[in-house]
Formats: structure tokens, sequence, C-alpha cells
């Protein structure tokens, strides 16, 4: 019940306007809408579905059924980022963090342990930060690393000496950018292309 609570409470503070939005006809209030009983009926089952280990499809019909399925969804994000590291035990212990499968979820954890680099930066934790990212191109999408690695490098301190574990990730960095370059040109070919056929018709 705690883990919901503080779930449902914790959007609602962030987003006080869900707390209560009545719709304005007949036919939508007949629906699922949010409202502080609503909420309620949420909470119960959000702790319910976690307690019984139900899945995250029954989980979204649940609370989409119950709130509406914008406040609904916004609910479901919140609880995919509570199930996120800490970013700081991360940085304790890079080799043993288990990454989320789930792009966007691996994508906010790898930018909250370099923003708490960037927020208390030191040689240890920008080393572990390193070999996080290494560990996330071995295990899963290298382009997700991509920003963090960016940002990462731009935090570096004169008196520190660049890890050996950069190189593995410094040929799918620029790879990367490569192909965001070839793709930006391809859209200038075709948008140029596109715009000499539709000159050429008039």
């Amino acid at each position: 019940m705690d883990f919901a609570r503080r779930a449902v409470c914790g959007l609602l503070t962030a987003r006080p306007k869900l707390v209560h939005q009545l719709p304005s006809s007949e036919t939508r209030r007949g629906g699922a809408w949010p409202s502080p009983r609503s909420w309620e009926m949420t909470l119960c089952l959000v702790a319910f579905a976690t307690a019984a280990g139900s899945s995250r499809e029954v989980l979204s019909l649940l609370v989409r059924g119950t709130v509406g399925d914008g406040p609904g969804l916004e609910l479901l994000a919140s609880l995919d980022r509570m199930d996120l590291p800490d970013p700081e035990a991360v940085l304790a212990d890079p080799a043993g963090a288990v990454l989320p499968e789930r792009g966007d979820l691996r994508q906010a954890v790898l930018d909250g342990v370099v923003d708490a680099v960037r927020r208390r930066p030191d040689r240890a934790r920008w080393d572990a930060a390193w070999a996080l990212l290494v560990r996330a191109v071995e295990t899963g999408a290298p382009d997700l690393v991509v920003v963090p690695a960016t940002t990462l490098a731009s935090l570096r301190q004169e008196d520190w000496d660049v890890p050996a574990s950069i190189e593995r990730l410094a040929g799918v960095v620029s790879l990367s950018r490569r192909a965001d370059r070839a793709a930006d040109r391809a859209a200038d070919r075709a948008a140029a292309k596109g715009s000499v056929v539709t000159g050429s018709g008039r």
C-alpha cells in the first residue's frame, strides 16, 4: 500500500490539476475520470495488483479504467520511474547494476546517473559512470549512450585521466553521429528533390 500511496500522491502533488477533472459532457461523465474518489480506488487497485504480481497490461487496464486514459498513463509512467534504481546505488556498484530492458527506462537510468555526477562531481564517480555506460552498450541499444556519454565527457576536469573504457564507447558515439548526419543529408536531398518536382509541375 505504501508504494501505491507514494505513486499516487507523488503524481497528484506534481500535477494537482489531475485531482479532479469533471468531464464537460454528460456522456463522458459516465466513463472513467479523475476525482478524489476514483484516485482512492486507483490507489487500492495499484496496491492489490502490485501485491498480486499482476502484469503491466492488467495494471494499465485497472488504472485507466478508474481515472481515464490520460491520467492513468501518467500514473503508469510514474510507477515506472519509481522502479528505477537509485543513481547513487548504481554509481556505488556499476558492475552489479541491473539496467531496465525498456529503452526509455534505460535512458532514464543513464541520464539520472550522469546528472548525479554533474551535481556532485569527483573522479571516482565519473569513472563509475563511464563503467556503467560501457555496460549499457554491451547489454542494450548502443544509441542510448550517445547523449549521456557526450554530457559525461563535458564534466571531465583537467586533472582527471581519461579511462580506458571510453575507447570502447568512442566508436559507438562516432558511428551514431555519422548515422545521424547521413540521415539528415538524406532528408535534405529528399526535401530538395520534392521542391524540384513541385516546382517543375507548375
